[in-house]
């Protein structure tokens, strides 16, 4: 079982060899100051578990990567924590448990434990890479709160922001107003309830507009554009910068490095392109893939090991 732990979803599939037998997406289970969040998590793998089609399944073997577990003590601690709700909600028997975090399964899938760069954007952005030397480095992943530049949250942010400036009159007008009152459930052609709605917005969840601030971008709306633009220049300057990193630590580095993408910002091919030149204009020896599938790579590359 390969269990991605995302900042918005936990993706979880049964992997028979290489070929997945099930999967299916679960809420987010990310640790919390409060929590490891292990029970909850094992109470809905049980659930899952249990339906036809894999309640026949012998699990041998569980590689999770989770979302905000980085340091070697903390993926022993939540180990620990994720064994004993197994053991206590889905069965004595414990199988065998890996714990990576979740950008290190992505570098599991993009580069089969390979040197190379990941970048990463969908909720939130970090770079990570590992070194000819075998460390793993990384550039941002700092959270929404503090920075996750050019990330789903702060492309949301932003939508907010720029809607809050036209309805001041202090910015140009856009379009982004329809998303946005969707997102605040009120009625776009009604500024005083979007106005009203606006100042007591919670933006936890904003980065469900990302989507919208992109596909208003195609459509050539100019302040979605802007957004667009700011967030791939963030992006683009995470992975420069680990560039210029490995080039002052890795001394075996070879003249070219392989860089993937992963995470449903990337999946909109206008951004991914617009990140991508910037990197190739400042970095030109870089090889690029996309992965879309995280848990079917890592599948397949621990099928060749």
């Amino acid at each position: 079982m390969i269990i991605d732990g995302g900042g918005t979803t936990t993706t979880v599939a049964a992997i028979d060899s290489s070929s997945i037998v099930n999967r299916t997406s679960l809420p987010s289970f990310k640790p919390n100051a409060g929590s490891l969040r292990t029970n909850e998590l094992c109470r809905s793998l049980g659930l899952w578990l249990a339906t036809a089609r894999t309640s026949e399944l012998e699990i041998k073997w569980i590689l999770i990567g989770m979302a905000g577990v980085w340091a070697a003590a903390e993926k022993q601690q939540y180990l620990n924590s994720f064994s004993e709700s197994w053991a206590e909600y889905i069965s004595p028997d414990v199988p065998r448990v890996s714990v990576v975090s979740d950008v290190e399964l992505v570098h599991l899938a993009a580069h089969g434990g390979s040197p190379g760069i990941v970048m990463i954007a969908g909720t939130g952005s970090i770079c990570v890479a590992r070194t000819y030397d075998g460390r793993m480095l990384r550039c941002g992943g700092w959270g929404p709160r503090i920075d996750d530049a050019g990330s789903g949250f702060w492309m949301g942010r932003e939508a907010l922001r720029a809607v809050a400036q036209m309805l001041d009159g202090r910015g140009l007008h856009t379009t982004l107003i329809r998303p946005v009152a969707a997102y605040l459930h009120v009625d776009a052609d009604n500024r005083a309830a979007v106005s009203a709605a606006l100042r007591n917005a919670v933006i936890d969840r904003c980065s469900k507009l990302a989507p919208a601030v992109l596909s208003f971008a195609s459509e050539n709306d100019l302040v979605a554009l802007r957004i667009r633009e700011e967030a791939a220049d963030e992006l683009s300057r995470l992975v420069i910068t680990m560039v210029n990193e490995l080039a002052h630590t890795d001394s075996n580095r070879p003249d070219s490095l392989k860089l993937a993408f992963a995470g449903s910002l990337f999946k909109d091919i206008e951004f991914r392109e617009s990140v991508s030149v910037r990197i190739v204009n400042v970095y030109k020896n870089v090889v690029m893939k996309f992965v879309d599938d995280v848990v079917l790579e890592a599948a397949s590359v621990l099928e060749s090991r």
